[in-house]
């Protein structure tokens, strides 16, 4: 219920705040009723914007799992065997060309079409995978093209490298990208489904 003031004065000021997605309202007033003066200062966030980064992104994420099936598939490129592969027992997803994991005789341009079509199957076989299926990837730097390597697995949906891995969560038949500490942090808070 608000007082009613039949006498005094009153000022107040909102400021409205949106940095980045977080929005934010202050705020600030003075009320003055005779010789008494009450200052204030409020802060109102958004509701959703009150729990802790983590928290909201575990509510987002679906429970975790492990990849339901080992998949193999392959594709020839320009006569060069692309295959895909997805671990089971771990996560870990790999592409490789011509048995290799590592750059060899194949041009910039052919390089370009091998590439393209590998994220056409990971984007393919991660539409069929259940939400929640933890995927990892740890890119080879033994030809000197990790760097380039990071890159292409981070526009296929993996999280930044940490201790030379990087991670991804299916949602929604997409991969969604997450960090080590975002990792840690739905393990230790029991967010993970054992098969």
């Amino acid at each position: 219920m608000i007082p009613h003031i039949e006498r005094g004065e009153a000022s107040i000021v909102v400021a409205i705040s949106t940095e980045g997605r977080k929005k934010a309202a202050a705020v600030m007033g003075t009320v003055s009723l005779g010789n008494k003066s009450i200052k204030g200062v409020a802060q109102v966030r958004e509701a959703n914007n009150n729990k802790p980064p983590l928290q909201k992104f575990m509510e987002q994420t679906p429970k975790l799992i492990l990849p339901t099936d080992d998949i193999l598939k392959k594709e020839l490129v320009n006569g060069h065997e692309v295959k895909l592969w997805v671990s089971r027992s771990t996560g870990e997803m790999g592409v490789s060309v011509d048995d290799s994991y590592i750059r060899k005789d194949i041009s910039p341009q052919e390089g370009k079409r091998v590439t393209l079509q590998a994220l056409r199957m990971v984007k393919s076989e991660v539409a069929k995978m259940p939400d929640g299926t933890l995927l990892t990837n740890t890119p080879t730097t033994a030809d000197g093209l990790g760097n380039s390597r990071e890159r292409l697995y981070e526009r296929a949906g993996f999280g930044p490298i940490f201790d030379e891995v990087m991670m991804s969560v299916v949602k929604n038949g997409k991969m969604t990208p997450i960090t080590s500490e975002q990792h840690q942090y739905l393990m230790r808070n029991g967010h993970y489904n054992q098969r």
